[in-house]
């Protein structure tokens, strides 16, 4: 039950204090006698309530090292309700340097107190905490000059700041970009990242999924055409490249061009001029190029399947998206983040504690896009407030299976498994040749995705 002791001050000053440690404290009436209204919650869904009604902006989270997962995981889901909110931590046990999450800890908390507490300087750091939430106040409100732009990276990791840092620098210049990574780690979101935060956000961002284009159309798609170019082609037809003049053009599994296409793509990338198919004269383009790719491009420049010389011109910067698994620290917030998306603050839920031990143990093999269905899955799937590893519909046992394939082809992921298979009508043997893996392996991986199809053996 919401607890609330109103201090004799003709200002009130209100203070969240989170308790989800069991423990019954005289910590409210501490508060109020240094001049603080508190409003003790022991659930997140108590604290919800009490950030509707009233106007909080600071919090106390009283912390143990039995309580901490449980602790962190409401601080993400009540921040993400009032992201303005200014939190203080206090020990009780005088673990807080031991937690797990120690690096996390300056993310989420403006100061932390442990046992004996001087009451005198705790109320002074609230005040100067209130201090500091106004000013955020004040920030939020006066107009910005400049786009606001949106939260792409969610994580504390090492991996993901390391590569926040390298994303801000090349935003800044005009160089084409080679963004690598296994399917579903986020590669469509780091194009999308460096178009918002570079000087031609406000111009178009074209994507476009080599993969997904049929070879015969490829260069029409891509270069467009004149009308009469071909039988079919009654009207001039604008093609990616061009509609990306002025903007960003992002070609996504660079790796699946063909040789011909290959060769057009490195003259465009050289004068970037371009010929509509069926034209004579030469259209200038001023685009920056993204590309991306989930395959090994030295691998396939030494299997003579990609251009060397083509390599080396897009290989000017280089990012690499860290897998979901090299960033076990970020899947706990990022389980979160999608849970708000996918619920609703009348119908809050939480994961249990074995769903966040099975989410953290699993391997990930579709990343972080794997995540966010699991998430939506145990939305569903649950009865009740609390998310299950059963709900997820994942157990750890998934991982042994796994763990049969081949190292060097666990990057190959489900789309790039079916893009192939649709391109050579389900033939595993072409399938095998076209993907440069044994037959074995890719039964292995037929099984690790749970791809039902009908195959021409």
């Amino acid at each position: 039950m919401t607890k609330m002791v109103r201090a004799h001050s003709k200002e009130s000053r209100p203070v969240l204090l989170l308790n989800l440690t069991g423990d019954a404290l005289d910590y409210e009436k501490r508060l109020a006698n240094i001049g603080w209204e508190c409003i003790c919650v022991t659930s997140c869904d108590q604290a919800f309530r009490a950030l509707t009604r009233q106007k909080i902006s600071i919090a106390v989270a009283l912390m143990t090292a039995e309580k901490q997962q449980p602790t962190y995981s409401a601080l993400t889901r009540i921040n993400a309700l009032n992201e303005n909110l200014v939190w203080i931590a206090v020990s009780l046990d005088n673990k807080f340097q031991e937690c797990p999450f120690v690096k996390q800890n300056p993310s989420f908390f403006f100061d932390y107190y442990h046992l004996p507490i001087n009451w005198s300087m705790l109320g002074h750091t609230l005040g100067h905490a209130l201090g500091m939430a106004k000013l955020r106040h004040c920030a939020k409100k006066t107009p910005c000059q400049t786009i606001q732009k949106r939260d792409y990276f969610f994580g504390h990791s090492p991996a993901i700041k390391e590569m926040t840092s390298s994303l801000t620098k090349m935003a800044q210049v005009d160089a084409t970009v080679l963004i690598c990574g296994e399917t579903g780690s986020g590669k469509g979101l780091c194009a999308h990242w460096l178009h918002e935060h570079s000087k031609r956000s406000q111009g178009p961002f074209i994507s476009v999924n080599c993969a997904a284009l049929p070879t015969n159309l490829l260069h029409a798609e891509l270069f467009g055409y004149e009308k009469g170019a071909f039988t079919s082609a009654g009207k001039r037809h604008i093609g990616y490249i061009e509609r990306a003049d002025r903007g960003t053009l992002f070609l996504d599994e660079i790796g699946d061009l063909s040789m011909e296409a290959q060769i057009n793509l490195l003259k465009f990338l050289d004068d970037h001029m371009i010929q509509r198919l069926g034209g004579e004269s030469l259209v200038p383009v001023d685009c920056r190029v993204i590309f991306a790719s989930h395959v090994n491009l030295e691998q396939a420049v030494d299997k003579g399947t990609f251009r060397e010389d083509l390599y080396h011109r897009l290989n000017i910067l280089r990012i690499q998206v860290p897998a979901l698994k090299e960033r076990r620290e970020d899947i706990e917030l990022l389980a979160n983040h999608f849970l708000q998306q996918y619920t609703s603050q009348e119908s809050p839920k939480s994961f249990s504690p074995s769903a966040i031990e099975a989410m953290l143990k699993y391997e990930w093999p579709g990343n972080v896009r794997s995540l966010k269905n699991r998430v939506q899955r145990g939305v569903v799937m649950s009865d009740g407030e609390i998310i299950t590893e059963k709900d997820l519909g994942i157990t750890l046992s998934q991982n042994a299976e796994n763990s049969d394939v081949p190292q060097e082809h666990k990057s190959i992921g489900s789309d790039t498994l079916l893009n192939a298979m649709f391109r050579n009508n389900n033939n595993i043997s072409a399938v095998a040749r076209d993907l440069c893996i044994s037959r074995t392996t890719l039964y292995k991986l037929i099984k690790k995705y749970n791809i039902k199809a009908r195959l021409n053996l």
